[in-house]
């Protein structure tokens, strides 16, 4: 019985190999600082994030293309008061252009940033990059959520061993207990 559950749950991708064992940087690391533009042009600084507070880093393949990318985006949107109330803003990463995220942000209804990681370099900073994809897909990130502290440690890494299984903003929240 318990062999067939763990089947089972190997099966349909219940459960996951820990945040550790997955590519990326760790907990404890040094988050990479970066300046990048959101759709409308404006330039956004990690340094200048974590002057204000903890930063949560949601790396999304595209929020263009990718289904799954968008309805995370949209459940970080529909929990973003909850998450800021923990003192915490929401960034997303991706590694398309601006006027592709702009889009997005608008198609979304995202009061959030979505930057531009054109070239995938912060994506190669942290180590996520996913080199499996090719074609249209090369440069994207796997999907992760780093949880970064005002000193600019990476405190909590949530991540998955499936692009298809997000963090949920629950888990964003519970992980913000962890910074304090």
């Amino acid at each position: 019985m318990i062999k067939t559950l763990i089947l089972i749950a190997l099966f349909c991708g219940v459960m996951h190999a820990s945040a550790a064992e997955m590519p990326g940087l760790k907990e404890g690391d040094r988050a990479p600082d970066f300046t990048l533009a959101t759709g409308g042009g404006e330039k956004v600084a990690l340094a200048t994030l974590l002057k204000q507070g903890p930063v949560a880093l949601v790396f999304v393949r595209s929020a263009d293309w990718c289904p799954f990318c968008r309805k995370q985006l949209q459940a970080l949107q529909a929990s973003l008061r909850e998450i800021e109330a923990t003192g915490v803003r929401v960034v997303a990463l991706s590694y398309d252009a601006p006027d592709i995220n702009a889009a997005a942000v608008k198609k979304l209804g995202l009061a959030f940033p979505l930057l531009a990681d054109e070239g995938s370099k912060v994506i190669d900073a942290y180590g996520v990059r996913n080199h499996e994809a090719k074609g249209r897909g090369a440069g994207i990130p796997h999907p992760v959520v780093f949880l970064v502290d005002p000193a600019g440690v990476i405190r909590v890494k949530l991540m998955r061993d499936n692009y298809r299984d997000r963090p949920e903003s629950a888990e964003i929240i519970a992980g913000v207990k962890r910074l304090r």
